[in-house]
């Protein structure tokens, strides 16, 4: 079975168990460009400043990676090659559209700079710019992102990567449903007709509901959620395979809470998840 690898980029020394995928709520960067040594200075800053930094050096790693790590920020040369593709099929992608990307270029007023901007970069740098002032930048346009939905994201994403190793069968959903049900994050998982069929330790602290009260809802109840899901929406989301965005849910003291919502068809035949947050 195929696995991708992600150039995680390191101090020396660290050890190779560090290497894994970090937390969802960690602060992703994602640095493009064809230039080794930047690449390396630029990761030992963020690195040093908390982030988690991952490195791509063309248009496929660029769009892979971020369509998979959801980075926070893209920071990305002007001479990356093909930059004005990458910039364009980030900004239409569903998953994509809404990560700030920074692009450093050698004149902010030439062409080709204009053409950046005009094709999704939210900031243009002179790429000769102190390495502390595209950090405050970055740090900027972090607290301004919409963050929490794609933290949401990337669990789900997570949780779809490593159900590509479980068995596409009643093994395999029981062995999704051990491993949801650990979960701190809130997450419910539906069947085909949207019945519920798991549950997260999450999800029960989130609502109130225990365990075995969210196994006996389903999508078109308005035991958990807001409002009610018609037939219609139910099919438009397994059309769709994603979801996200904040809705309101009633909790089981009859309270309305907003939550941020994330929700990805299929991630084995006929077992669909959504992860919620409280905004």
């Amino acid at each position: 079975m195929e696995r991708r690898e992600y150039f995680r980029l390191a101090r020396p020394g660290r050890r190779l168990s560090d290497r894994r995928l970090p937390a969802a709520e960690n602060r992703r960067l994602l640095l493009a460009g064809p230039d080794e040594a930047w690449r390396l200075l630029a990761a030992y800053v963020f690195e040093e400043a908390g982030y988690i930094v991952y490195a791509a050096t063309d248009r496929r790693q660029t769009v892979a990676f971020s369509e998979r790590l959801l980075p926070d920020v893209v920071v990305m040369q002007m001479d990356t090659p093909e930059t004005l593709d990458i910039l364009a099929r980030l900004s239409l992608a569903p998953s994509t559209f809404d990560i700030p990307v920074v692009v450093l270029a050698s004149s902010l007023h030439s062409l080709p700079a204009r053409s950046a901007r005009a094709a999704g970069a939210v900031t243009l740098l002179a790429h000769a710019c102190e390495i502390d002032v595209l950090v405050e930048e970055v740090d900027t346009l972090i607290a301004v992102a919409p963050r929490a939905r794609r933290a949401l994201k990337r669990r789900l994403l997570d949780l779809h990567e490593l159900a590509r190793y479980y068995p596409p069968n009643a093994e395999g959903h029981a062995l999704l449903r051990l491993l949801i049900e650990r979960l701190e994050v809130a997450i419910l998982a539906a069947d085909e007709q949207g019945r519920c069929i798991a549950a997260s330790a999450g999800a029960t602290t989130l609502t109130g509901y225990s365990r075995p009260q969210l196994l006996t809802s389903s999508v078109f109840q308005a035991t958990f959620a807001g409002g009610q899901m018609s037939d219609e929406g139910w099919r438009g989301f397994l059309a769709d395979r994603q979801y996200a965005g904040t809705t309101t849910i009633t909790n089981r003291a009859g309270e309305q809470v907003t939550v941020h919502a994330a929700a990805v068809a299929e991630i084995l035949p006929g077992f669909h998840v959504a992860a919620f947050a409280a905004a």
